[in-house]
């Protein structure tokens, strides 16, 4: 399961923030059989990837439920802007109600929690967002607190407008 982690590459192409978050947390591992953990994480260690990352906390299936919940326990200013909205706190199943229901919406939320598989893609957003958020760009790690079961997600994200430009605020 680490090994998927540990093996973890994205395209030279892909935004620099997406970059720097990567060597972020492959600077945080604490040995080669253990992942990093929430408490590894020091938000003054990354100024700059602040207003693009995201803590999400993986919480074990409702009683009768198959799917673990998600948390989100931090977002960033850009990610604030890409949701339209303040999001710390909400259950992602609350922000996105189809999240449960839709594969292709959650999948990768699944592998990253269970199987500690990274992932990266960049393309059309899947959740409801700001209106002028076109595209995005996401990469989500996995956070073990006790270094194998992944208790913690950590994400970074990058929303675009139509034009292909990063999205700013209105101001």
């Amino acid at each position: 399961m680490i090994e998927a982690a540990a093996g973890f590459a994205i395209t030279a192409d892909a935004h620099p923030v997406m970059h720097a978050g990567l060597g972020y947390w492959r600077s945080l591992w604490p040995g080669p059989q253990s992942l990093p953990g929430r408490q590894h994480v020091d938000p003054l260690n990354m100024p700059r990837l602040l207003p693009y990352a995201w803590l999400l906390e993986v919480h074990a299936p409702p009683p009768g439920g198959t799917l673990p919940r998600f948390r989100f326990r931090l977002l960033g200013s850009h990610v604030d802007l890409g949701f339209g909205a303040p999001k710390t706190g909400r259950w992602l199943h609350e922000i996105e109600p189809s999240f449960n229901s839709n594969p292709e919406m959650h999948r990768a939320f699944l592998d990253c929690a269970y199987e500690a598989k990274p992932a990266h893609r960049r393309g059309k957003p899947r959740f409801r967002f700001n209106k002028d958020a076109a595209e995005l760009e996401r990469m989500m790690l996995p956070l073990a607190s006790d270094g194998r079961r992944i208790d913690m997600l950590l994400g970074f994200t990058v929303f675009y407008d139509s034009r292909g430009s990063e999205l700013q605020t209105a101001l």
